[in-house]
């Protein structure tokens, strides 16, 4: 093989190997500077109004319930209401044995009215006679109680308020209350004015009225206090993050596509869903490798 042919032989060669290289070096530049991005699934979520409240439940409790207790040693002569009837304000509900004679006196003005009614023992208001009273015949000793009453006409149900949602609370609010799934009018009667040490809570009281004695005395109840509208976005509990300080929230992606972490309120919690407030009002929430990724990181998806 003669010098020209080798030279039209190896020239192409030489330029396929130099095309070769070029390429492989500008494409390694370009994979070099290109960023290498983390690709999450992102959901546009967009908030809802509704109305935020305090839920608890509770247990009815009659508005007053007392024990009549005799302040001298006697004995029951008879009783004169059958327990569970009602009784008004003033009512004569066991004699006692020194009752006409006292009443005798005390009508010729020759005894007080508070001595009186240390024998007469009459009703202080108008309620329902419990059992387990003394029957006629009984002794009777100082301090020792004779009949006991409960007023049904008012109900009173306890509940306790955490320490974060307290300053939204007074006796103004709005209360939605379900007895036995029956719902009834109510309202905020008593807000304590200091916590309890160690649960940070703060008992609230509700009363319902109830002048038709048709609820008793613990019984099951829901109660509902109204806070007010607030905007929160409907999202999956698997979506939830820990921020630096502990505190929860989420994970969205910015205008940069950059992760943002934003603390949120639980507003209701379900098996299914949650509601929260904390975000505006359009969000893209990331919903799949938020574990995955940190707060400033830009990511793709």
């Amino acid at each position: 093989m003669n010098y020209k042919s080798l030279k039209i032989i190896l020239t192409p060669l030489i330029f396929f190997f130099l095309g070769i290289n070029l390429y492989a070096s500008e494409w390694g530049k370009a994979e070099k500077n290109e960023p290498k991005l983390f690709n999450v699934e992102v959901l546009e979520s967009t908030a809802q109004i509704i109305n935020d409240s305090i839920d608890f439940s509770s247990t009815t409790e009659a508005h007053r319930r007392i024990e009549i207790k005799s302040e001298v040693m006697t004995t029951i002569e008879k009783v004169l209401v059958k327990a569970g009837k009602s009784v008004k304000k003033g009512q004569h509900i066991i004699k006692l044995e020194e009752f006409d004679s006292n009443q005798d006196l005390y009508e010729l003005d020759l005894l007080s009215e508070n001595e009186f009614k240390k024998i007469a023992l009459f009703a202080p208001f108008d309620g329902i006679l419990l059992d387990g009273h003394k029957i006629g015949g009984e002794l009777v000793m100082p301090g020792e109680k004779v009949y006991e009453i409960i007023d049904l006409s008012q109900l009173k149900i306890f509940g306790y308020i955490n320490e974060n949602e307290i300053l939204s609370i007074s006796e103004d609010n709005d209360v939605d209350i379900s007895i036995l799934g029956e719902n009834v009018n109510g309202k905020i009667d008593y807000i304590s004015p200091f916590s309890d040490p160690d649960t940070k809570t703060f008992e609230i009281v509700v009363n319902v009225d109830n002048k038709d004695l048709k609820f008793k005395d613990g019984l099951s109840s829901m109660i509902s206090i109204k806070k007010g509208e607030v905007m929160a976005h409907k999202i999956s509990p698997s979506i939830l993050s820990l921020g630096n300080d502990g505190e929860l929230g989420v994970k969205v992606i910015d205008e940069g596509n950059k992760v943002l972490f934003k603390k949120v309120n639980i507003v209701e919690d379900t098996s299914d869903f949650m509601l929260v407030t904390g975000l505006d009002m359009i969000e893209k929430l990331i919903i799949v490798g938020q574990q995955y990724v940190s707060n400033g990181e830009e990511v793709g998806f």
